[in-house]
């Protein structure tokens, strides 16, 4: 909007906010800001001082500072990051960015969860929604609901009034650091639109404890309640713990919402989202089953990265734990989907964890390390990505590296699926290190956790047979063959992507426990 100056006002005067008369400084102003820009787009990380613009326009420094104030409302270096904030979102909307944080860096913003927080102020969502859809745009594959939830995030209770305001500004920055959650301003009227994906978060600071609330105020129903204590657990701090307890409680709902949509009348996000647990499982007829509704969505959408990365894991994991006669072709097809999955999405934490367990799998360990650490470093958060850094020492033959990672991931995920794969790991880097008594103990305990894992007994069998307990390790070895009829020690060695020293020791263990070779 162009604001006109009143009739009465000189053309080479203006005044200030007192009434006083000054010389006309918009010939300076101009040349300042045309500096400014030809600076940005030499290089869109340009951060120029206020004095170097000064000395462009040929005025003092404060006189730029007071001008640049009065005529635009704002300061100099704040005016930079406005424009270099723009040109982030310029690349983010054409959609060929390869990551959010690459633009980020690209425009200066060397700190990706500030970007995410000044983003979200300037522009109403997360960096990463706008990326999104505009890949989505690209592919016309763009429907109501892409965006994923909103979440509204109430101001911290707290009978501290500052460190309620630092609270909350904390965990604002946590839930932005969520490339799959977006806020909105609470005093925002929510169009009719965004109802059916809002979700109202609040929090009250109570002793040494953070009490969280997350509901859904269009059903009027609690989705998820929890407690995080203030005090930093392995490292991580109390508004990342509860950013991913959000997004844990907001997957599990969407879950069960896909699961109660009939197939014919699902889309493809929904195909991915009842997919993904049923993937996960590492169970043989629920990956199976995932397979099916993952390929179902790759063929509506043949570049949706998560149904890849899915895919990838999933035909992976058929070669690893003997669900397939040839494991050598599905270890090819988790192959092609992982590479897939990364050129689409490269800064995805959840993609990039699945292609390092392909890679891994395959014993591509340097490229699977890389990936994984680069999967942790955007969401330290994500329990599989943790485990996979564990498993891949694990095929280095580093016991000694392997056992913390996994006895962290149990600390810190102590519950159902997750318990029951970090004991598996806590199995191997016990049998690695020729411990097996306790190995047998932890591969006891994940089947405790998870009965359903059969292949487990492969691992329990070989380690109970190493500690002389030939009963136990038989039991095991007619525990796996119900579950797998045919299996023989030489298909497990087939598909086990062991170092050859441990993978001897595993499959003499089995032979002598009874498994066919």
């Amino acid at each position: 909007m162009v604001v006109m100056p009143p009739r009465d006002a000189a053309p080479a005067a203006a005044r200030d906010a007192a009434g006083r008369t000054q010389t006309n400084t918009t010939p300076a102003i101009g040349r300042a800001v045309a500096t400014l820009h030809a600076l940005l787009a030499a290089d869109p990380a340009a951060s120029p001082s206020t004095a170097a613009l000064a000395a462009s326009a040929g005025i003092a420094p404060r006189t730029l500072q007071r001008h640049v104030r009065a005529a635009l409302g704002t300061r100099p270096k704040t005016l930079a990051r406005r424009l270099r904030l723009g040109a982030a979102r310029d690349a983010l909307l054409a959609g060929e960015a390869t990551s959010v944080i690459d633009v980020a860096l690209q425009h200066g913003f060397a700190n990706p969860g500030r970007f995410a927080v000044a983003y979200r102020e300037a522009f109403g969502e997360s960096p990463s929604a706008t990326l999104r859809a505009a890949r989505a745009r690209r592919r016309g594959a763009l429907r109501p609901g892409d965006t994923g939830p909103l979440i509204e995030l109430r101001p911290v209770q707290d009978a501290d009034a500052a460190r309620a305001r630092r609270a909350t500004d904390e965990l604002a920055m946590a839930l932005c650091r969520r490339r799959d959650l977006s806020l909105r301003d609470p005093a925002a009227p929510v169009p009719a639109a965004e109802a059916r994906r809002l979700f109202r978060l609040e929090a009250r600071i109570d002793a040494d404890r953070v009490v969280l609330t997350l509901s859904d105020p269009a059903r009027g129903v609690m989705v998820w309640a929890g407690q995080e204590a203030i005090a930093p657990l392995h490292g991580l701090a109390w508004p990342d713990r509860a950013a991913a307890a959000v997004r844990a409680a907001l997957e599990e709902a969407r879950v069960e919402e896909a699961r109660r949509t009939p197939r014919r009348a699902a889309d493809t996000e929904t195909l991915v989202t009842r997919a993904r647990p049923a993937a996960l499982s590492l169970e043989r007829g629920t990956v199976a089953v995932a397979l099916d509704l993952l390929n179902d969505a790759l063929r509506r959408d043949p570049a949706h990265p998560v149904a890849h990365a899915l895919a990838g894991w999933s035909h992976a994991q058929s070669a690893m734990h003997n669900f397939v006669r040839d494991p050598d072709a599905e270890r090819a097809r988790a192959h092609e989907h992982a590479l897939r999955a990364v050129a689409l999405a490269p800064d995805d934490p959840e993609v990039l964890t699945h292609a390092a367990a392909v890679m891994s799998l395959m014993h591509r360990l340097d490229e699977a390390e890389r990936l994984a650490l680069r999967a942790v470093a955007l969401d330290p958060t994500l329990a599989e990505a943790q485990r996979r850094l564990g498993w891949i020492r694990v095929y280095q033959r580093d016991a000694t590296a392997s056992l913390p990672i996994f006895r962290r991931t149990l600390s810190m995920f102590p519950d159902g699926r997750n318990a029951g794969l970090s004991l598996v790991g806590i199995g191997m880097a016990r049998f690695i290190a020729e411990d097996y008594a306790r190995a047998a103990r932890a591969f006891a305990r994940a089947l405790d956790v998870r009965p359903t894992l059969a292949w487990v007994h492969r691992l329990l069998a070989a380690a109970a047979m190493e500690t002389g307990t030939t009963a136990a390790a038989r039991r095991s070895v007619a525990a796996l063959q119900r579950a797998f009829p045919d299996i023989t020690v030489g298909q497990v060695g087939q598909s086990l992507m062991l170092d050859p020293l441990t993978l001897q020791r595993m499959l003499d263990g089995l032979a002598r426990a009874g498994l066919p070779r």
